[in-house]
């Protein structure tokens, strides 16, 4: 912040000192704080990442078992049946939606209902123990497909949140803080300046003073 600048946009006072200093501390404090929702941000973005790749590579050899079953089952019934089926079959679960708290940040939580009286939707006359595998391999990775989205949800939620947050850290650190420092500087000198400026009058005044007082004693003589 120039001089000029400063000059034109603040009241070079000492109480006008005073409050900057204390927005000074106020913004280091809040710095801190932020710095340090930050990190532990990133701490738990990376056990995110850990618990997203574990439950993908869960998902993907369920999912991967549950079409080797599929196709089984395809080939013991048939492709008609099997449509039949596919078209007959209620609705297996249910998702209930919630959220939960990270250091500040909602990410969500999905809470998966299996509705047991359908379990059994087919006749075991007219299809193979392989539908019954694959029924149930499916049924199992929808479980996985849920856990999955809700780790990647959370690695989306907490990324946003780590870069909105540096970027009031770098607000902070780089112009809030750098401005006030520079402004609260500037009255300093300013006020170093007038105490200089009226050091300077009153010695002026007492010189002239004294000069006067000498004056009267001068001309009796």
């Amino acid at each position: 912040m120039s001089s000029t600048g400063a000059s034109e946009a603040v009241n070079a006072t000492r109480m006008e000192l005073l409050n900057t200093r204390r927005k000074v501390k106020l913004a280091q404090h809040g710095h801190s704080l932020l710095k340090e929702k930050m990190d532990a941000l990133i701490i738990e973005f990376y056990q995110a990442i850990d618990e997203a790749k574990r439950s993908r590579q869960e998902a993907y050899a369920i999912l991967e078992e549950a079409y080797r079953e599929l196709a089984e089952a395809k080939l013991a019934v048939g492709a008609r049946r099997m449509r039949e089926i596919a078209l007959a079959a209620p609705e297996a679960v249910s998702l209930h939606p919630s959220v939960y708290n990270i250091m500040g940040v909602k990410v969500p939580i999905l809470h998966l209902e299996v509705h047991e009286e359908n379990n059994i939707f087919y006749g075991f006359e007219t299809t193979s123990p392989a539908l019954d595998g694959a029924v149930a391999k499916f049924r199992k990775a929808i479980e996985s497909v849920i856990t999955m989205a809700e780790r990647f949800a959370t690695l989306q939620k907490l990324a946003y949140e780590i870069n909105r947050t540096k970027r009031r850290v770098n607000a902070l650190s780089h112009i809030v803080i750098p401005r006030l420092e520079s402004t609260a500087q500037f009255i300093e000198l300013t006020l170093q300046e007038q105490e200089r400026e009226n050091f300077t009058k009153l010695k002026h005044i007492k010189g002239k003073l004294e000069k006067e007082a000498q004056e009267p004693t001068s001309s009796a003589h």
